[in-house]
C-alpha cells in the first residue's frame, strides 16, 4: 500500500533514562512500509545518554520530534504530553524499549481506513527477555456490535494488555480519560472499545522486552505515585475503578442509569474471579498480611527486650 494516500499516523514515545533502547524503537518505526509518520518523543529529563541519541536521529530524520521535559513529571504525565503534541489522524504510543515488526503501521492503518467501525487495530505483543522470546500476548478480538458487549468481553479476556500499544483514532482517544492509577490502561482501552470495535492482527508483532516499568504492580505504584493498598491488592483496584468508571464516573459510558450499574458490576466481577480477588481471596491475604505485621512486631519487641536485658531500661 502506497501511505501517501492514507492520513499521517502519529507515534508517541515517552521516555525516561531509556538510552539502551530507544534507538531501536526509533529505528523500527522509520523503517516501517508505512512513512507518512510523525513521531513524538517526549524526555522525562533523562540522566542518561538518551537526549544525545535522538538528537542525532533527528538530525538525520525530520519526521522525529524530541522534546526534553525540564523536570521528571512522571510516566502518566508525559504520556499525555505526546499526545497532546500529535497531529495526524491515527495515534499510538511504543514504549521506549519496544520496537515494531516492519509492516505494523501499514497494516493497523489500512484496518482503520477500511473499516470505520474499528477504534483500535494491533498486532500481537510479543515478549522478550535479554534477546530471548519468552511469552506472547492475548490476542483480543472484539467484533461485537453492541458497545457493552464489547467492554464485558475485554474485561473478560485482558491480561497483558498489549492491545495498549494499537493504533488508535486520535479524535476519539482524545475524548476518553486517562487516570494515573493502577490498570488505568485497561480503562483507557475499555473506553475505546466502547466507541468501537478491537481487531488484533496476528500476521504483525509490537515486541515488548521485559523487565520495563511494567515488571511488578509494587513497581508500577512506585513510578505512579499510587497507594500502597493497589499495588497490595492490584486487581481489586483495577476492579473497583471500573465499576466507578462504568457506573458513573466516565461520560463517555452513554448508557441508561441501570445499564451502567450492570455493565459496571459484569466488569469488575470478571476481573476479581479472573485473577483471584474474590472476597475470600483478599480476606485471606488481608489476615496473612495482618501475621506478618504481628510477627515482625513481635521480632522487634524481642530484640529490644534483648538489647535492653530485658528489664525495657
Amino acid at each position: 500500500m502506497d501511505s501517501t494516500d492514507l492520513p499521517i499516523v502519529s507515534i508517541g514515545i515517552p521516555v525516561y533514562n531509556g538510552g539502551s533502547g530507544i534507538e531501536a524503537a526509533l529505528d523500527s518505526i522509520l523503517t516501517q512500509t508505512y512513512s507518512n509518520i510523525q513521531v513524538l518523543v517526549s524526555d522525562n529529563a533523562s540522566t542518561d545518554n538518551t537526549r544525545e541519541i535522538c538528537e542525532r536521529i533527528c538530525a538525520r530524520d525530520s519526521r522525529v520530534d524530541y522534546v526534553r521535559q525540564p523536570v521528571d513529571s512522571g510516566p502518566s504525565i508525559n504520556a499525555q504530553a505526546v499526545l497532546a503534541r500529535a497531529e495526524g489522524k491515527y495515534f499510538m504510543w511504543l514504549g521506549h524499549d519496544d520496537w515494531l515488526s516492519e509492516r505494523y503501521i501499514e497494516r493497523c492503518a489500512k484496518t482503520l481506513v477500511e473499516n470505520s467501525d474499528v477504534s483500535l487495530a494491533c498486532g500481537q505483543a510479543i515478549y522478550h527477555q535479554d534477546g530471548v522470546e519468552v511469552a506472547r500476548g492475548d490476542v483480543v478480538q472484539l467484533p461485537q456490535e453492541s458497545p457493552q458487549e464489547r467492554v464485558a468481553a475485554y474485561y473478560r479476556v485482558v491480561a497483558d494488555n498489549g492491545t495498549f500499544y494499537g493504533l488508535m483514532r486520535r479524535e476519539q482517544l482524545v475524548k476518553v480519560k486517562k487516570h494515573n492509577i493502577m490498570g488505568g490502561d485497561w480503562l483507557l482501552i475499555a473506553s475505546i472499545a466502547f466507541l468501537g470495535k478491537v481487531v488484533t492482527l496476528p500476521s504483525i508483532r509490537v515486541n515488548r522486552e521485559r523487565g520495563g516499568i511494567s515488571r511488578s504492580y509494587e513497581n508500577i505504584a512506585d513510578l505512579l505515585g499510587l497507594p500502597k493498598f493497589q499495588a497490595v491488592f492490584p486487581h481489586v483496584a483495577i476492579a473497583y475503578f471500573a465499576f466507578r468508571d462504568i457506573a458513573w464516573s466516565d461520560p463517555i459510558y452513554s448508557l441508561g442509569r441501570f445499564q451502567r450499574i450492570r455493565l459496571g458490576w459484569k466488569c469488575q466481577r470478571s476481573i476479581r474471579l479472573r485473577h483471584g480477588a474474590s472476597l475470600w481471596d483478599v480476606l485471606r491475604k488481608i489476615l496473612s498480611l495482618c501475621k506478618q505485621y504481628v510477627k515482625s512486631v513481635l521480632g522487634r519487641d524481642n530484640e529490644v527486650s534483648e538489647n535492653t536485658g530485658g528489664n525495657g531500661a
